[in-house]
Formats: C-alpha cells, sequence, structure tokens
C-alpha cells in the first residue's frame, strides 16, 4: 500500500512539475512569441491530455490497487484469523506438550524406580540363588547321610530279624527244655514213688536209699 501511494504521489509531483514548467515556458514564449505561444499551448494541450490520460489511466490502476488491497485487507483478515486459529491450536497443543512432558517426568521417575526395585530383586535372586545353592549342597549331604542311614537301619533291621529268629529258636528250645523237664519231674516223683513202694515192702534191714 505504501508503495502505490508513493507511486501516486510521485505522479501527482511529476503532473504538478510539468504544469508549472509547462506555465512557465508558455509565460516566456508568449513574451517572446505568440506564435511560439500557440504552438506550446498546442503542444501543452496534447500533453496536458496526455498527462489526464496518464492520471486517468493512474487512478484507474489505482482502483484496481485498491480492490488489490481490499481483497489483500480480506486475505490478511482471513489469515489474522487463522493466525489466531492456529495461536489457539498452538496454546492447546503447548499444554498438552507440557501435560505429556509432566506425564513423561513421571513415567521417567516410576521407570527409575522400577529400576531400582528389580535390581534390588536381582540382589535377592542372587542371594537366594546362593542359598538354593548351599541347601542343595546341605540336602545332597542330608541323601547321603539318609542313605547311610537308610542302609544302616536296613542292617540293623536285619540283625533284629536275625535275633528275633534266634530268640524263636531258643525259645523253641526253652519250651522243649521246659517240657523235658517236667517229664523228668514227672519220671522223678514216679521214681520216688517206686521207691517208697518198694522200701515199704522190704521187711528186714533197708538199704539206705530207704
Amino acid at each position: 500500500m505504501s508503495l502505490i501511494g508513493r507511486s501516486i504521489n510521485l505522479a501527482l509531483a511529476l503532473l504538478i512539475c510539468v504544469s508549472v514548467a509547462g506555465t512557465a515556458g508558455a509565460t516566456l514564449f508568449y513574451q517572446e512569441s505568440v506564435e511560439e505561444l500557440d504552438t506550446e499551448n498546442s503542444q501543452l494541450r496534447q500533453e496536458n491530455e496526455r498527462l489526464r490520460e496518464d492520471l486517468r489511466t493512474t487512478r484507474s490502476d489505482l482502483q484496481s490497487a485498491r480492490e488489490r488491497l481490499r481483497e489483500l485487507n480480506q486475505t490478511l483478515d482471513t489469515t489474522r484469523s487463522d493466525v489466531s486459529q492456529v495461536s489457539e491450536n498452538l496454546e492447546e497443543t503447548e499444554g498438552q506438550l507440557e501435560s505429556t512432558q509432566q506425564e513423561l517426568a513421571s513415567t521417567r521417575e516410576n521407570l527409575q524406580a522400577a529400576r531400582q526395585q528389580v535390581q534390588s530383586l536381582e540382589g535377592r535372586v542372587d542371594t537366594l540363588e546362593d542359598r538354593n545353592s548351599e541347601l542343595r549342597s546341605e540336602v545332597n549331604s542330608l541323601e547321603s547321610t539318609n542313605q547311610d542311614l537308610r542302609a544302616e537301619r536296613d542292617q540293623l533291621q536285619q540283625d533284629v530279624d536275625d535275633l528275633n529268629d534266634d530268640i524263636s529258636q531258643l525259645e523253641s528250645e526253652v519250651d522243649q527244655l521246659e517240657s523235658e523237664n517236667e517229664r523228668l519231674r514227672n519220671e522223678n516223683r514216679q521214681l520216688e514213688r517206686d521207691l517208697a513202694t518198694a522200701c515199704a515192702a522190704i521187711n528186714g534191714t533197708k538199704p539206705s536209699v530207704c
């Protein structure tokens, strides 16, 4: 708009300068010669007509420029509206970005805490694995001891079974001996009765066993 204004002002200034120069020239020529003045006037008329044509052209250009300026103003208004909308969208996006950055910071903090917890758990896992290895060694040792104790128990059980067999055999022998002893007692009592009967049957001198 400033450029068009300058062009119009320049054309008008040029027109004024030309008019003044024409008038001064016409006066000078009038003083020198009427014919030259008429000729100059004719030329000035032609020049004036040309300048009027130029002015009409300039006015037409000015009108076109004004139309263009109006269109540019409309475009500018539209652009301003678009800029305003973009600014609103930008503010909204910046708000979302700030919220997202806060969420990201919170997520990073949670991630750091989770990593620390993982490291702690990994340490506990290592400790538990070491303890598990120790317990496995103890279990293997206990299983070996258990096998030895089972073998010893089996041997003792075998010894007990053998002793039970011996006891059974001894009990059987005891039963046999008791039976034999009872038979011998009965036989001894029978012999004592027989001896007493025999001694009673002797009338004379009796043996010492009587």
